[in-house]
């Protein structure tokens, strides 16, 4: 039966195999193999980053911050079903347990807070106008179907294929437009 290799033993052989890695390089990835599982662990809730950080050589705890805040950083996304996600949650207080400046990365989650509510304002009154929209449109039809078929009739606009092909692109557009700025923040909260 053939064994399933991790993505360490991988890279190790990749590396071994064309000889061009250093030591210093075969350690480095070893710690962001471990970083990697950290992290994971501390979004699962089991750990808490710092003090299991502080377990390494400041040499490892460089190169596994780095990894750690890069693996946070992809966790940290809009709130695009209008609830923030629990992990983009977790990430935000990993992000502060592993900054160098903590009250900067305050500062910049506070702004991330910000561009997350302006996304979902836009994204909620958007929804609302496209809807009234729809519906106001349905109503004669709906009205009329009434009339020949002698009972009300519920029609929910935002089942109808039309509606829901409008909202996917206005928010592919939405995102086009909140990703570059999330996109700004967590650059600067890589350096912190």
């Amino acid at each position: 039966m053939a064994e399933i290799k991790s993505t360490l033993e991988l890279a190790l052989e990749k590396a071994a195999q064309f000889g061009k890695a250093s030591q210093q390089e075969l350690q480095e990835v070893k710690w962001r193999e471990q970083a990697r599982h950290l992290t994971g662990e501390f979004l699962w809730e089991k750990i808490e980053l710092a003090p299991e950080l502080k377990k390494f050589s400041p040499e490892a705890q460089a190169v596994m911050t780095e990894a750690v805040k890069e693996i946070l950083l992809r966790n940290i996304t809009l709130p695009r079903t209008g609830v923030i996600d629990p992990a983009n949650k977790r990430a935000q207080v990993g992000l502060i347990q592993v900054a160098r400046d903590k009250k900067a990365m305050q500062r910049q989650l506070q702004e991330v807070g910000q561009v997350f509510q302006g996304y979902e304002q836009v994204r909620q009154n958007a929804l609302q106008q496209l809807k009234a929209q729809f519906n106001s449109q349905l109503e004669g039809v709906k009205r009329t179907l009434e009339n020949q078929m002698h009972r009300s009739l519920t029609i929910d606009a935002e089942q109808l294929p039309q509606f829901q092909e409008q909202w996917r692109t206005f928010e592919a557009q939405l995102n086009q437009q909140f990703e570059p700025l999330l996109e700004k923040h967590k650059r600067v909260m890589a350096t912190l």
